[in-house]
């Protein structure tokens, strides 16, 4: 298929500083958890980004100066020729796949534990009542800067440019947004209250970055694009800084004037604290959800413009470009969740993008700095250490066995996927329900969850097109017909399954609502699957703490029930706190009346009423219904079935049996599909049960470059 006409503007090349980007396609920076320590992984994620079609792909943040370290956050470093040498290799990859290579440099000031910087000199602005004495989280206070501190920041930020150059890197990008780097808080008056030519006037507030910009462009030479990714408003949250921030419609446009002769391009991004305003889930907002805050400022620059917005549709993407919102189409989640969007969207083949659900599991993982985790995209993060590769399938050794998956849910979905794309003689997906989808159907009738139906559709397409997938529906199996069905494999994905009683996980004793409110204890399944009637008091108990709990009191409360959400962990939708979706959802919740309890234990008072005690009041409540969001069991009866009738496989030519996704625990939907990915992807290796080694990235004394795959030879001992 050939480039649709609509669609070629995204393909139109652009000019950058002294480079040409051969596309609209712009992979902005975002942490994947690997640092530069891990760089064949770093270089592993970025190059696929690149060979996928993006015409630009940057890397990530990186800390410059260990005075500013970030540990024990894995971000990325470029301190010294160690990190060039590394850095070095990433870009080269990015290069050598057909993408300019960019990178992001920043000296934090929000967010510096100095756990490896021990004994360093962290600095804020300082002035009169400026930054110095600042309370930085985790990481005390900083020192006051003086001009000849300012000179050393600067000096600082030449010599990590110096690095990026000799790296090889084509575009560096400043950071400026989020209000974590020096330089954003030079702009923004709350943080900047200094009284000499660098506080004040937006003239003195922008004159650090001026001279910086100055100091960097005569020593790094002509080779290099550069650019500042602002944050342009500071709005109202989280810190209330009301005229004492930066806004789109008032200082922003004279900063980007004062500033657009020494850039090559701009990136725009909200300018707020919290990420969580940039990075918001599908929950609370949709595509191009920046507009607000960014549409209109390119009219203050002659330099490209970036901008992000949880970017899928290449439709909206046309639409943002030809409506001179910007230039460039910035992207991250939309990269981690199909590294080939651009390259789908070149060859017409636009029904085949994985487009990303916006449930924010990748963001998850880098606030806890883990490596990268995608719940669309089980390949992403694995490019390197398990040599996936999310768009090629080698055809299976044991291509000529038949398929029996028993359930269709999201392990199912996958499972089949993948082996219909490694060529399985014939696979026959199998479910009860009328439809595929599993527990994504009905979960994704919470509020703010619709996205989430995204993974049923892309596989749902995708299983359309294999000939040799066959998906047969409003049929139960057993164990019995498992065996009595004929295909050599048999892969139980049959998921799992909320339950009514169980174990208290903070104390290891019954939870003990089931015995006294009986048939009025409801499960989330009897409310979002079943939608049975619910009556008007309702209490919830979370015992997930991700978004179940909070999902069925905004449907309840929406409904115009009197809810109560109560948790015995610390926080309300604790996960939510990591996909930086908890401050919405509090907001949401409160706004609908609903009652939040945390640290609290919920005991039936009586047969119409539950007593919620924390550690601070106690309460006694009316109810209708109890709804426990509580422990889950895995659905395994069928594959333990036919593991008790092992030796009958023979007989009933029976290879293998597995499990897969929730039917082995109970997880993340990410962790289902991953499930169903990796035994598709292993279906031919000697033990399909038994995950193959992946390689470990790490130091080994006196070693040779053979050595970089010790980790994974060792690891097969474990197994």
């Amino acid at each position: 298929m050939t480039l649709n006409e609509r669609y070629s503007v995204l393909f139109e090349p652009i000019q950058v500083g002294p480079h040409t980007a051969k596309n609209r396609f712009w992979s902005t920076p975002h942490a994947i958890g690997y640092g530069i320590d891990n760089v064949a992984s770093q270089a592993g994620v970025r190059a696929n980004r690149a060979a996928g079609g993006w015409g630009v792909v940057f890397t990530e943040a990186n800390t410059i100066s260990p005075d500013m370290d970030k540990t024990p956050f894995k971000m990325s470093r470029l301190w010294d020729e160690g990190d060039v040498r590394n850095q070095r290799f990433v870009a080269s990859e990015i290069k050598r796949n057909g993408a300019l290579a960019g990178i992001e440099l920043e000296y934090n000031v929000s967010v510096s534990p100095m756990t490896e910087g021990r004994g360093l000199e962290p600095k804020g602005l300082g002035g009169s009542m400026g930054e110095s004495g600042m309370l930085v989280p985790y990481a005390g206070t900083l020192m006051e800067l003086d001009r000849d501190g300012i000179e050393e920041i600067m000096q600082i930020y030449v010599s990590a440019t110096l690095r990026a150059r000799d790296a090889g890197y084509d575009l560096v990008t400043f950071h400026c947004g989020h209000a974590a780097s020096i330089i954003s808080r030079f702009l923004i008056p709350y943080f900047n209250t200094r009284t000499d030519e660098y506080g004040g006037s937006v003239e003195n507030r922008t004159r650090f970055i001026r001279e910086m910009l100055i100091a960097v462009r005569e020593a790094a030479g002509p080779d290099i694009a550069f650019g500042l990714r602002l944050g342009v408003d500071t709005l109202d949250a989280p810190i209330g800084l009301g005229d004492r921030g930066i806004r789109a419609n008032g200082d922003t446009p004279q900063i980007i004037q004062a500033l657009d002769d020494l850039v090559d391009y701009w990136d725009f991004v909200p300018g707020v604290e919290d990420w969580g305003i940039d990075a918001q889930s599908s929950r609370t907002v949709g595509e191009n959800h920046q507009k607000p805050y960014v549409d209109g400022l390119k009219a203050y620059t002659a330099k490209p413009v970036v901008n992000v917005g949880r970017f899928n549709s290449p439709d909206t993407m046309v639409d943002v470009l030809n409506n001179g919102q910007c230039d460039f189409i910035g992207a991250a989640r939309a990269g981690i969740a199909d590294p080939f969007l651009p390259e789908k969207v070149r060859t017409g083949n636009i029904e085949d993008i994985r487009e990303c659900i916006g449930c924010n599991i990748c963001v998850s993982r880098d606030v806890v700095s883990m490596p990268l985790q995608c719940t669309q995209n089980a390949t992403a993060g694995e490019e390197y250490r398990r040599g996936w590769k999310p768009e090629e399938f080698s055809l299976a050794k044991n291509r000529e066995s038949d398929v029996l998956i028993i359930g269709a849910g999201p392990a199912g979905m996958e499972c089949a996927m993948v082996l219909g794309k490694r060529g399985l003689r014939n696979v026959h997906l199998v479910d009860a329900e009328s439809k595929i989808g599993g527990s994504v159907n009905w979960v994704s009738k919470l509020p703010g969850r619709h996205e989430w139906r995204r993974l049923i559709e892309y596989r749902e397409h995708q299983l359309s097109k294999l000939e040799n997938v066959e998906i047969i529906l409003g049929t139960e199996f057993d164990a019995d017909e498992a065996l009595d069905y004929g295909a050599g494999i048999v892969i139980v994905a049959t998921g799992s399954h909320y339950s009514r009683n169980g174990l208290d996980p903070f104390n290891r004793l019954p939870i003990g609502l089931e015995p006294v409110f009986g048939e009025r204890l409801l499960t989330p399944e009897q409310v979002v699957r079943d939608e049975v009637e619910v009556g008007e008091r309702v209490v919830v108990v979370d015992y997930d703490g991700y978004f179940m709990g909070p999902g069925i009191a905004e449907l309840l409360a929406k409904q115009g029930k009197q809810v109560v959400l109560a948790t015995k962990g610390e926080h309300i939708a604790e996960y939510q706190r990591r996909t930086l979706e908890a401050s919405h959802t509090l907001r949401d919740l409160r706004a609908l009346g609903v009652k939040l309890w945390t640290e609290t234990a919920v005991t039936p008072a009586g047969p119409d009423t539950v007593s919620l005690t924390s550690p601070d009041r106690q309460e006694t409540f009316g109810v209708d219904n109890v709804v426990l969001v509580g422990p889950r069991h895995s659905d395994d009866g069928i594959f333990h079935g036919l593991q008790q009738r092992k030796s009958e496989w023979a007989e009933n030519e029976i290879q293998m049996v597995h499990r897969i996704g929730d039917s082995v625990r109970p997880h993340f939907i990410a962790e289902a599909i991953f499930s169903g990915h990796r035994l598709a992807r292993e279906i031919d290796t000697e033990n399909p049960a038994k995950p193959l080694p992946f390689i470990r990235e790490r130091r080994i004394i006196d070693s040779s470059p053979e050595d970089y795959q010790l980790g994974a030879r060792s690891l097969s001992s474990i197994y």
